[in-house]
């Protein structure tokens, strides 16, 4: 019998988060996208705006129930990803790739495009920078 180690939900999202579209944008300084991470096995509200050629995005911890918003943990940017030249339609290269930073460290972060049932959205993975 070959055993196969389960892996939780927890372990599977860490280091990962989704943006999705802001259906609820009344002003132009709404994010345009909003979504959920979880970094190192803590819980962040994500914030995007689409700026010229890159996205400004940034994170703050989980507010919950509360009527509050926490400042910000990190921020950055994203720019597009570099092209390669050997693309195929299940490949996972990133359409945007940059940093976020904070207290807390520095992430590089590499976003993909993607298609679910309710529309597009950005699947993002966060990465330990290495330290300078």
């Amino acid at each position: 019998m070959c055993y196969t180690p389960r892996v939780s939900t927890e372990q599977y999202n860490r280091n990962r988060g989704s943006l999705f579209e802001n259906n609820e944008k009344r002003k132009p300084s709404h994010p345009d996208l909003r979504g959920e991470c979880a970094i190192e096995g803590s819980r962040y509200d994500m914030q995007a705006w689409r700026r010229d050629e890159h996205i400004s995005l940034t994170l703050a911890p989980t507010r919950g129930d509360r009527n509050t918003y926490p400042p910000d943990a990190f921020r950055g940017a994203l720019d597009p990803a570099p092209r390669s030249g050997s693309r195929s339609d299940g490949d996972a290269t990133p359409t945007w790739i940059g940093d976020v930073v904070g207290d807390e460290g520095s992430y590089t972060v590499r976003a993909q495009q993607k298609q679910g049932k309710s529309g597009a959205y950005l699947s993002l993975y966060f990465e330990l920078a290495e330290p300078a």
